[in-house]
């Protein structure tokens, strides 16, 4: 019972949806080989990006759990990615590990999405086993012209509804809007993702994903089996909470450092991956990888085991614009940034990108809701402006834009004439 109250909630919780999940996803079978080989790319750059923002997180959480879904924040990403340019879209790349061009990450990201997504949020709330449901959202400044090639792009690849508000005369009422769009697509989860303030005059373009999971466990725990036992936090002192058990044959491993399990969702599409640590959960953050995770879940087998876990609930807020400058894009938030993609012209930056999480673990199943929204604003000062002080005798022309066609030509040597 000691070791399993030992168990590391901000581990369980990395890895309640997305890295397990889309690794599941990439694992069935496909019916176009170049299809499964780009989605294979992308989940494999995702899940190593999931895990180097989990220890950033980590760090700025202190002794705090930690929950995010770091696929709903590499899909709100790579729409903004997919109308960068230059050095912002080459610091976006490696920070997102996409390594392929940009046609195939928005062509892999929709096809990964038709794969993870089963069910809606209604289907949930009728009590329907297993839902994992993803929107995105696309929202843009009233008479703020976009690119077609852009929107048609997030449009098809992440399936993105477009709609147009007035971030410059109505920020509240545009933020109420949002934030109501990501509620519903939560079933109320997420409330109030974008906080008072993140919408400015300057905004022209938001760029939303929420993603929603419900599912019950293959093995329920019975309540009746939930009794109260100790935790024990990392600094050696213990809270009581109710664990529940259960004896059951799961995928389990045993390697140096660390003890795995992996416990399935119904329908057998999804699972939860709890690794806990023999020595302290410092030391084996500090050895985690996508590959260890990977290694790990290969080496397991299906054994009987008498498990005892603490259920839990939470939400978490993450600011990530800063995280994210640290792990090496600050470009993108800057007024250097080149996001031509979007309008022709590096008009735009990334002014916030804010993320919220909710998890539920209970006798039954999980449930977990996301949503990330990535801020993006127009160039609130000019560029420096060139000086041109017209003074002295000069030439004009009057052409037709279209054909270069001279229409009226002239010269002012004394405009008082």
């Amino acid at each position: 019972m000691r070791d399993a109250a030992k168990l590391s909630m901000s581990i369980i919780i990395l890895l309640v949806l997305a890295a397990v999940s889309a690794a599941q996803a990439v694992d069935q079978q496909t019916s176009q080989g170049d299809d499964a080989s780009i989605v294979g790319q992308l989940v494999a750059g995702n899940n190593q990006f999931a895990v180097e923002l989990y220890l950033k997180a980590r760090d700025n959480a202190g002794d705090d759990n930690v929950f995010f879904s770091p696929f709903s924040i590499s899909a709100a990403l790579g729409m903004t990615w997919a109308g960068a340019a230059g050095e912002t879209a080459d610091e976006m790349a490696r920070v997102l590990h996409f390594t392929l061009p940009t046609d195939a990450v928005c062509r892999a990201f929709g096809s990964l999405t038709d794969r993870l997504s089963s069910g809606d949020v209604a289907g949930a709330r009728r009590g329907e086993p297993f839902t994992l449901a993803i929107a995105n959202g696309l929202w843009v400044q009233d008479g703020f012209s976009l690119l077609r090639d852009y929107v048609e792009r997030v449009e098809s690849s992440f399936d993105a509804a477009v709609r147009n508000l007035d971030f410059m005369g109505d920020p509240e009422g545009s933020r109420t809007a949002i934030n109501q769009w990501v509620a519903q697509k939560t079933a109320e989860r997420i409330q109030n993702l974008l906080p008072q303030g993140v919408i400015t005059p300057d905004t022209r373009v938001i760029l939303t994903n929420a993603v929603y999971f419900k599912a019950s466990w293959q093995n329920p725990f019975e309540e009746s089996s939930t009794g109260d036992g100790s935790f024990y936090l990392q600094d050696g002192s213990s809270v009581t909470v109710p664990m529940m058990s259960q004896t059951e044959f799961f995928r389990y491993a045993s390697t140096e450092g660390c003890s795995a399990i992996e416990m399935d969702y119904a329908e057998g599409t999804a699972s939860m991956l709890i690794l806990l640590p023999d020595g302290s959960l410092e030391d084996l953050e500090a050895e985690l990888d996508a590959d260890l995770i990977s290694a790990i879940r290969s080496g397991m087998t299906s054994r009987n085991v008498a498990l005892a876990m603490p259920g839990f609930e939470f939400t978490r807020s993450m600011a990530l614009s800063d995280i994210l400058k640290d792990m090496g894009m600050p470009s993108a938030f800057s007024e250097d940034a080149d996001f031509s993609g979007f309008t022709g012209i590096p008009d735009l930056f990334i002014s916030a990108v804010v993320h919220k999480a909710f998890v539920k673990v209970d006798e039954s199943g999980t449930e977990a809701a996301a949503a990330t929204a990535v801020v993006m604003a127009i160039e609130s000062m000019p560029p420096t402006p060139v000086q041109m002080n017209i003074d002295r005798p000069f030439m004009f022309l009057i052409m037709d834009r279209q054909t270069g066609s001279i229409l009226f030509m002239g010269r002012v040597t004394d405009p008082s004439a």
